[in-house]
């Protein structure tokens, strides 16, 4: 019966270092999600931790053909997360909410540049509703027209923070 128990141990250990030697845990990056949301309507009841987006962001916004008809445009959450080398990403941009959820996976980097290859997922209450498969560049955000949402329209924003130096 000891013999099992060690066996046991000794399996669970080695388990263990082959976890920590997962090549695609390694971390190549970091990204930063924001979820916006752009209507016509009224924007106090969606919350007091709601802020309004600046007047230079509300102008990028606004040129965008899908967005231009909006006047209000607010943030609706943010956060940072790790980009790992061989796996998909969850970001939970909205805090303690899994209704909407972002995915990131890298495809490939672009050598001789700070730019990366990302699929992007956008998940809503646990299924799927949108992918972009697009190159990002370190400091230079991407708007993505998200689905539309109460009377307007959701918008994710992606932010390629840093990529590790090889």
């Amino acid at each position: 019966m000891k013999a099992v128990w060690i066996f046991l141990f000794l399996s669970f250990a080695l388990l263990g270092v082959v976890d920590a030697q997962d090549p695609g845990k390694e971390v190549i990056g970091q990204v930063r999600t924001e979820v916006l949301f752009g209507t016509n309507g009224p924007v106090s009841s969606l919350g007091d931790s709601v802020v309004s987006v600046s007047v230079g962001e509300k102008t990028r916004l606004r040129k965008v053909s899908k967005l231009e008809p909006y006047r209000n445009f607010v943030k609706l959450g943010s956060v940072e997360q790790n980009i790992l080398k061989g796996y998909k990403s969850w970001a939970q941009p909205i805090r303690n909410s899994e209704a909407l959820m972002v995915t990131f996976q890298p495809q490939a980097a672009i050598k001789e540049s700070r730019k990366l290859r990302l699929d992007v997922e956008y998940w809503q209450k646990s299924k799927m509703a949108l992918r972009w498969d697009r190159v990002f560049e370190v400091g230079k955000r991407v708007y993505l027209v998200g689905p539309k949402w109460r009377d307007g329209n959701l918008i994710v924003t992606v932010e390629l923070v840093s990529l590790v130096k090889k």
